[in-house]
C-alpha cells in the first residue's frame, strides 16, 4: 500500500467515521511516442508512473445511491443511477460515467460512499481522467464483483464513459496505460488490433520528471475535437484514391500520403503526416527501447514534438521552450510535450543521479524567459490500477 493510499483512507476515517471497504489505486501516465495516433487506430508508447489517484470507498445499505468526495476539490457530489446527470466541466463525471457504465454492463451495483485522494497534478497532461476512471472501476469491481475476465475490457469500459457521459473523443491510451502498467517497463500499443507488451527498460535508473507549462491543458473545450475531426478528414479523403481499405490512418504509408497530398485539404494534410510519420517513430522506438539504444531514444522523441509543433499544431511557445531547453542539460535521455498538448507539460526522461541539477538548471532558465515558476514533479515508473480490501482493524 503507498501513501497515498494510506493517507486517503485516513481522509475517509475523518470525513465518514468509518473505515471503508477496499481502496483502489490507479496511476497516472505519460506517453513517450505516439501523440494523438490511438484515436487513429495507431501505435502508442507510454509508462504508467508511480503516483496516481487513490480512492477509498464502502458499501451503504439502501438502493443505489452514490456520495464521492474530492478532497483535492474540497467538495462532494450526490446522485443515484436513476438520476445520472452530466455537470459542466466537473471532476464528478468521470466517476458518475463510469458508474454508469458498469450500471449497463450488468453489474450488481449497490449504494455506496467514495472519497478521492491525489497525489497527481491537474490539467498537466498525465491523465488524471484516465486514473479516475480506472480507481473508480476497481473500488465497484471490488466491492460488488463483476470484474472482467480480460482486463482490456475494462479499460474499454472506462474509455466508454470518457467518450459517452464526459463527452471527450478520446482513444484507448490514457485507460490502458493506467491499467497495464508495470515497474520499470515501457507499454506499447497497437490501437487496431490491441496488442499490446510490456518492454523492461533494462535500467532502473530512469527517471520521469514533468515540467508544467502553467498553461493549462483542457480537452472538454473542443481543441481536441477539432483535431480529430481533420484526421478523419484526412482519412476519407485518402479512402478515396488509394487501392487498399483505409479504416483509419494507421492504414497509409508515408510514401502514400506523399504521392495523395494533393487529394488531402490543406488545413488537414500537415496532421495526417504527422500521425502517419508519427506511427513509424513509435516502431523505430518499440525496437530502440528492446535493445536499450537510448541515443535513438532522445532523437525519436525530440523530432516527435517537432512534428507536434510544426505540423500537428498542439504545441505552445513554453512546451517549446521546455524541451529545447531539457535538450541542452545533462543526464537528458529524451523529452517532448505529452498528452493531449495545447499546454500541459513536457515529459522528460532523465538519469536519476542527474536529476537535482536538471530540474533546477531548468527551473531557472524558464522563471528568466517566462517571468514565473516552473513546477515540476519526479517520477517514477510504476506498476497498473489495482483494488486492496482494507482490514477493519487496519
Amino acid at each position: 500500500m503507498n501513501d497515498i493510499e494510506k493517507q486517503t483512507i485516513d481522509d475517509f476515517r475523518k470525513v465518514y467515521g468509518s473505515v471503508p471497504d477496499c481502496v483502489a489505486f490507479a496511476p497516472g501516465r505519460v506517453e513517450i511516442l505516439g501523440n494523438h495516433t490511438d484515436y487513429n487506430g495507431g501505435f502508442v508508447l507510454s509508462v504508467a508512473l508511480d503516483l496516481g489517484i487513490a480512492l477509498a470507498a464502502e458499501v451503504r445499505p439502501g438502493p443505489p445511491v452514490f456520495e464521492v468526495r474530492s478532497e483535492a476539490f474540497r467538495e462532494s457530489v450526490q446522485f443515484s443511477l436513476a438520476e445520472l446527470r452530466r455537470e459542466d466541466r466537473s471532476w464528478a463525471n468521470y466517476p458518475k460515467g463510469v458508474i454508469q457504465e458498469l450500471d449497463r454492463s450488468g453489474g450488481r451495483l449497490r449504494a455506496a460512499r467514495m472519497l478521492i485522494g491525489s497525489n497527481l497534478p491537474q490539467g498537466a497532461g498525465v491523465s488524471s481522467s484516465a486514473a479516475l476512471e480506472l480507481a473508480t472501476a476497481e473500488a465497484c469491481y471490488a466491492m460488488f464483483g463483476g470484474k472482467p475476465a480480460k482486463p482490456m475490457d475494462e479499460a474499454i469500459l472506462c474509455q466508454r464513459a470518457e467518450r459517452s457521459f464526459v463527452g471527450v473523443p478520446c482513444g484507448l491510451l490514457d485507460q490502458f496505460s493506467s491499467l497495464f502498467g508495470k515497474k520499470d517497463h515501457v507499454l506499447f500499443l497497437d490501437c487496431s488490433t490491441l496488442r499490446y507488451s510490456q518492454v523492461p527498460l533494462g535500467r532502473d535508473d530512469i527517471r520521469v520528471v514533468l515540467a508544467d507549462s502553467g498553461e493549462k491543458h483542457a480537452l472538454v473545450d473542443g481543441q481536441y475535437a477539432r483535431l480529430r475531426e481533420s484526421c478523419e478528414r484526412a482519412r476519407d479523403a485518402l479512402a478515396r484514391v488509394l487501392p487498399a481499405e483505409v479504416r483509419s490512418l494507421r492504414d497509409v504509408r508515408a510514401e502514400d500520403l506523399e504521392r495523395h497530398a494533393v487529394d488531402v485539404d490543406p488545413e488537414d494534410l500537415p496532421r495526417a503526416t504527422h500521425v502517419v510519420r508519427e506511427n513509424e517513430r513509435v516502431l523505430r522506438g518499440l525496437a530502440a527501447f528492446k535493445s536499450r539504444h537510448y541515443p535513438e531514444v532522445r532523437k525519436l522523441m525530440l523530432e516527435s514534438h517537432a512534428s507536434s509543433r510544426d505540423l500537428f499544431g498542439n504545441s505552445t511557445e513554453a512546451l517549446d521552450f521546455l524541451v529545447d531547453a531539457a535538450a541542452e542539460l545533462p543526464g537528458f535521455l529524451g523529452g517532448k510535450l505529452t498528452g493531449g498538448g495545447f499546454g500541459g507539460s513536457t515529459v522528460n526522461l532523465v538519469e536519476a543521479a542527474s536529476v537535482g541539477p536538471f530540474v533546477e538548471e531548468l527551473g531557472s532558465r524558464f522563471a528568466q524567459r517566462f517571468g514565473r515558476g516552473l513546477r515540476t514533479l519526479v517520477c517514477g515508473i510504476g506498476d497498473g490500477a489495482r483494488a486492496l480490501r482494507v482490514e477493519r482493524g487496519s
